[in-house]
């Protein structure tokens, strides 16, 4: 029952029955005495604020590191009202929510303990930024081609149609604009669909020379940078288990990427092997460029959608910022993971593991070189 002032008064319910209740919860409760004392905390509230494992009759300053827990005490005993903090730890990776509330006495009508419930909005915060985020770098992302068809149009109108050279030339501009809104929107979708696990696969036995070779379509562009596309397979590779046309999809993605940040006379590797891990036998599918790599504090962050490493590897603002995360989505759906090592200056290498076919024969592919 409340109180007029947005306490509580202390309950009737069966102790054992209150006890079971308040364990049960996924907030945590904290219930502290007006002379600081702990009288009881759910397995919540002590993983919340890493309280020992049995408080009771610990002093609150001695048990808990945040000192804002106990101000949020005092201010509600003092005031006997309710008081709520947000409680975000220095590094802004963990959001809670704190709420104290005065337990009342019926008889007296005094404040004779403190309830704070902690509520965790680390993931709500967290999905907030992330929809900002994508908010924001799609409206940055499409400011660009946005900007640059109104100005091609603004053109167009005031004269240059009449010069056929010179309209050819920018409609032929705005339609690569067109193209790249395009490729972005058809991104998204994707992207949106993997998320959402709606994505339709083709679960099979697949070779993992067939991955490899996705990557062929792409040998005209590194021969037009004048780079060298290799491809290293052993033998005893086992085939994956999976949707061969979206694994292709993600190696040559990784392909392209190297494409773009390698220098011309560069060269891209791309191999494959068997590799254990925890007596399940996996696939393992490097890309490796002699690029000018990545910067350690871009390593963690390739993968997010709209993110684009330092300007050191943009090269004429080709790419969205979507292939990478599409290739993570992937590789995940397939139970697989991905990665990057890199030293700025020496290259990178993406680093895809996926499981493999059990019991399926192992590929004997040719080895492949350029």
């Amino acid at each position: 029952m409340s109180t007029p002032h947005g306490g509580m008064e202390i309950s009737t319910m069966p102790p054992l029955l209150l006890e079971r209740l308040v364990e049960s919860l996924r907030d945590g409760v904290l219930v502290v005495d007006a002379e600081h004392r702990i009288r009881g905390a759910n397995a919540a509230a002590c993983l919340l604020l890493q309280l020992p494992e049995q408080p009771e009759g610990l002093r609150l300053e001695e048990s808990v590191g945040d000192y804002r827990v106990c101000l949020l005490v005092d201010g509600c005993l003092d005031s006997g009202t309710a008081v709520e903090r947000e409680l975000s730890d220095p590094l802004d990776v963990r959001h809670v929510l704190a709420h104290a509330v005065p337990v009342v006495d019926p008889a007296t009508g005094t404040t004779r303990e403190v309830a704070v419930i902690l509520r965790d909005e680390t993931r709500v915060r967290r999905l907030e930024t992330v929809r900002r985020d994508f908010v924001a770098n799609v409206s940055h992302e499409l400011r660009t081609p946005v900007a640059a068809i109104q100005l091609l149009v603004e053109t167009l109108l005031g004269g240059a149609l009449d010069d056929p050279g010179v309209a050819h030339e920018f409609v032929s501009k705005i339609g690569l604009e067109v193209a790249h809104m395009g490729q972005m929107v058809a991104e998204l979708i994707e992207l949106s669909t993997i998320e959402s696990g709606r994505l339709p696969m083709r679960m099979e036995p697949t070779a993992v020379t067939e991955l490899v070779a996705a990557a062929e379509r792409l040998r005209p562009l590194a021969d037009e940078r004048n780079l060298q596309l290799r491809y290293e397979v052993d033998p005893s590779t086992p085939h994956v288990y999976g949707d061969g046309t979206r694994l292709g999809q993600v190696v040559r993605n990784l392909v392209h990427n190297a494409i773009k940040f390698t220098p011309e006379g560069g060269s891209i590797t791309v191999s494959a092997r068997r590799v254990a891990e925890s007596d399940t036998d996996m696939v393992e599918i490097q890309v490796t460029d002699t690029g000018c790599g990545i910067a350690p504090d871009d390593l963690r962050r390739v993968f997010e959608r709209f993110y684009k490493a330092d300007r050191s590897r943009r090269r004429e603002g080709e790419g969205s910022g979507l292939g990478l995360a599409i290739a993570r989505h992937t590789v995940e759906a397939h139970g697989g993971r991905i990665a990057v090592r890199s030293t700025p200056g020496r290259g990178a290498t993406f680093v895809v593991l996926l499981p493999s076919f059990r019991g399926a024969a192992t590929t004997s592919p040719r080895r492949r070189r350029s």
